[in-house]
């Protein structure tokens, strides 16, 4: 339509509470709306010094539930017209919208998600919309004002409703959560129920909450699949995947899918002991450090009591496709010395060849 639905339902409820005096038969209406423009005012030093906690703890609230609306409004619909954003550019013109309103004696600001779906909703696409909103808006304080004051409350939440169903419940998204990854799926569903029964701040912190969890979990579980050869080449994969590609006799071919720190060390460390104990004539390990982004000196350090392991168990280590990153500090804490540059190697099939030709290396030719 040419008219926005909005606006007519805007004037039409003013008109209806004119003709009708809906005030006067129980509708709720906005009521006093002051007419003018705030005016600077530096915040009170002793204020800020006698509440120091109180103002604390609400700035960090609102920062915490000012960027998680931003950041979301700022994704959704970016995603949904297909351009690109600047989290931190949005992040620096909040702050600086904060600070001025903090100077006119202002709300603290952030997105709304109804206003923005209004928006959209009626059409705005470019920045030219928020300009000109801005220009009304600053003409209504001045001017129009006092109008509004007869506008009846269900109208302002018939047109909140309106944006936020239309809008904002992305059905679709939350049904993609559901089919590509359950554990977000939850974590959304969480955040709803949090932000429903308590109120916004609960909402966020219980989906920040719950996403640090599944970090924590996700990152000190990592995953070390057994590898072997496809078949007429030189690629390795998961052997749980593909249970008939090549394997050799007394060579284990290991990954790590992560980083090696102090939360994923001992992990490591079980499950070479698992594959020493559990696997009958074993003479070398392969590990293979694609995915071994970086590590720390507890990873480091780990990688020597290993090496104690696989020394005791009569088993040779070798290391196979180690980032320059990680392979610098192996270097510095000496664990690149005692395994020897013969045991370092480009790739997977080249640590198998060499551990295969090695003396007393395998139970079979290659």
């Amino acid at each position: 339509p040419r008219i926005p639905g909005a606006l007519v339902l805007v004037v039409g409820g003013l008109v209806a509470s004119w003709l009708f005096d809906l005030g006067a038969h129980g509708v709720a209406l906005v009521g006093e709306v002051p007419r003018g423009l705030p005016s600077l005012q530096v915040p009170d030093a002793s204020l800020l010094r006698d509440h120091a906690s109180t103002i604390a703890l609400a700035a960090v609230a609102l920062v915490l539930i000012g960027f998680s609306q931003t950041a979301g409004d700022a994704r959704t619909f970016a995603a949904r017209h297909r351009y690109r954003i600047d989290i931190n550019q949005e992040s620096a013109a909040q702050g600086m919208a904060n600070a001025g309103a903090g100077l006119f004696q202002g709300m603290p600001v952030s997105t709304s998600l109804s206003a923005s779906s209004l928006n959209d909703h009626t059409g705005a696409r470019t920045g030219l919309a928020s300009l000109t909103s801005g220009v009304i808006v600053l003409l209504t304080l001045l001017v129009l004002a006092p109008v509004f004051s007869n506008l009846p409350k269900p109208v302002l939440a018939a047109l909140i409703i309106e944006a936020v169903v239309m809008g904002m419940m992305d059905v679709p998204e939350m049904r993609r959560l559901a089919r590509v990854a359950r554990f977000d799926f939850w974590i959304a569903i969480a955040a709803i129920i949090g932000t429903l029964l308590v109120g916004v701040l609960a909402g966020v912190l219980i989906g920040i909450g719950l996403s640090l969890i599944w970090l924590i979990s996700v990152a000190t579980r990592p995953r070390m699949p057994l590898l072997g050869r496809q078949p007429g080449t030189q690629a390795f994969r998961e052997l749980d995947e593909h249970p008939g590609d090549e394997q050799f006799p007394g060579v284990v071919v290991l990954r790590l899918d992560g980083g090696l720190f102090f939360a994923t060390s001992d992990a490591l460390e079980d499950r070479i002991r698992e594959v020493a104990l559990s696997t009958t004539g074993v003479t070398g390990i392969v590990l293979d450090c694609e995915g071994m982004d970086f590590i720390d000196s507890q990873g480091s350090a780990k990688m020597h009591e290993i090496l104690d392991l696989t020394e005791q168990a009569g088993m040779t280590l070798r290391l196979a496709r180690v980032k320059p990153a990680v392979r610098d500090v192996l270097h510095r804490d000496g664990v690149l010395d005692r395994i020897g540059d013969d045991k370092i190697h480009g790739n997977i099939d080249q640590a198998v060849a060499a551990q295969m030709a090695a003396p007393g290396g395998s139970r079979a030719d290659l």
